[in-house]
């Protein structure tokens, strides 16, 4: 089997049940959900009528400013003061600190120059950014909440869904609000979901030895790796404390699993496999291009792909599934194509991403992007374009034995990008088909389809 056609293979399951991390488990999640969409479809047609199918494809156009619910822009602005708010937290921040920061405020200039933890914390969110996770994670909360009240609309029972005081709590918040609303505990799941992310790059900056993101200093630019992990650490540990206050424990649990999965991507990410000299702690191409080889070519595709859902999309699929379990605690089937969904985006945007790095040109290209060319080559990285331009090990192990620069050339002229590309379509292709699977008056579904299509357009 060609490399293509392995990765093609392992990455066209859908989105794995909680918790199920086997082949086993995988291969039952790919047959489960076509079958749930279909099953979604069938029950639908009987208490409502069915939207639309053509808006799955790919001719979706991307949604403007006025075409998004009309409750995402002031969450979404609501959310950047929450993440704030939630860092500073001068309540419990000890009397040394509220010390230190009264004498920055005061225009101290020596006192302002040493750095403090919220200074070092709110970096990242003070520079703004697209907000893509919590954009999702509230467009999902509103999609189910939509598909949920849409029973009772239609003469079926919401008891089910009041059968935990969670989802009790979220239907009632929802009625005495805008039927388009999300409740505030979905809210913070979204903020969360963002700390998260951050806190993940403040991390990532300091293992990649990173002095600078998207063109300016990063947090251990500015103040060195030391305090860069604690300050990533001190994000953390904020978003634990608003998850605890949600007050549902399944829900803490998969939200705690994205921050299990960070590690264990990062660590995937190290391994041998896709390290070219075979030893996690070295990853520099220049000193490996003698190293042996020791894994096979399908065991690096399928490392690469759970390293993507671990580092990547479980982010996406797991604050997709916890706003739909405070949608309807009780609707497993919700919440799995909630999962499924996030699941497939987050891995076709790693796809694109992947393949970006070998696309970006000049210094246009990469200031656009952000990063510089061919970050993760220099860094040693082998990621899917890579295993994709390649028929066999041995063409591998031949390969890596030369520059970074003639490997680059050597992925963009066999046409991996493209296919690269391609595999993240499908993953956006069937994210849509989920999106817009679900019951949304207020477009929330046509805006997840059209943001997964999206990715497709990306080249930065």
């Amino acid at each position: 089997m060609t490399a293509a056609g392995a990765l093609g293979r392992r990455v066209g399951t859908a989105g794995r049940p909680f918790g199920a991390s086997s082949s086993a488990a995988a291969a039952a999640a790919a047959a489960a959900t076509p079958q749930m969409l279909h099953q979604r479809t069938t029950r639908r047609c009987h208490s409502s009528p069915a939207p639309s199918t053509s808006k799955a494809t790919v001719t979706l156009a991307s949604p403007t400013v006025s075409e998004w619910p009309s409750f995402l822009k002031p969450r979404l602005a609501e959310l950047r003061t929450n993440i704030i708010d939630q860092l500073a937290g001068r309540d419990r921040i000890p009397a040394f600190m509220r010390m230190r920061q009264a004498a920055i405020e005061s225009g101290d200039s020596a006192v302002a120059a040493a750095p403090t933890m919220e200074r070092m914390a709110r970096l990242y969110f003070e520079r703004g950014g697209k907000l893509f996770r919590p954009t999702i994670a509230m467009l999902m909360a509103s999609a189910c909440n939509q598909e949920v009240l849409a029973r009772g609309a239609h003469g079926r029972s919401s008891a089910a869904a009041a059968a935990s005081v969670t989802s009790m709590a979220n239907l009632q918040q929802l009625q005495q609000h805008d039927d388009d609303d999300i409740s505030q505990r979905q809210a913070a799941i979204a903020m969360i979901a963002e700390m998260i992310h951050v806190a993940s790059l403040v991390h990532d900056d300091v293992i990649d030895e990173a002095s600078t993101r998207r063109g300016a200093p990063s947090v251990n630019g500015y103040w060195g790796n030391k305090m860069a992990v604690l300050a990533g650490d001190f994000i953390l540990a904020r978003a634990t404390q608003a998850l605890c206050r949600i007050g549902d424990a399944r829900v803490i649990a998969t939200m705690a699993k994205i921050i299990e999965d960070l590690v264990v991507g990062e660590f995937l990410q190290m391994s041998p496999e896709l390290s070219p000299d075979g030893n996690e702690q070295t990853t520099n191409f220049k000193d490996q291009r003698s190293s042996p080889v020791h894994s096979s070519l399908s065991d690096r595709l399928t490392l690469y792909i759970s390293k993507s859902e671990a580092k990547t999309a479980s982010l996406f699929e797991n604050s997709c599934r916890s706003v739909a379990m405070l949608a309807d605690a009780s609707d497993v089937d919700l919440h799995s194509l909630a999962a499924a969904y996030g699941r497939h985006v987050g891995l076709a945007f790693q796809l694109i991403d992947d393949a970006i790095d070998y696309e970006l040109e000049g210094e246009e290209d990469s200031d656009a992007a952000g990063k510089p060319i061919a970050v993760d080559l220099e860094q040693g990285l082998i990621t899917g374009p890579l295993l994709l331009a390649v028929s066999s090990e041995s063409e591998l192990a031949s390969l890596l034995r030369t520059s970074p620069a003639a490997i680059r050339e050597a992925v963009r002229r066999s046409g991996a990008c493209e296919r690269t590309r391609e595999l993240a379509a499908t993953h956006a292709r069937t994210a849509a088909e989920i999106a817009t699977s679900l019951r949304s008056s207020n477009g929330a579904g046509d805006a997840l389809a059209n943001l997964a299509l999206k990715q497709l357009e990306r080249r930065s």
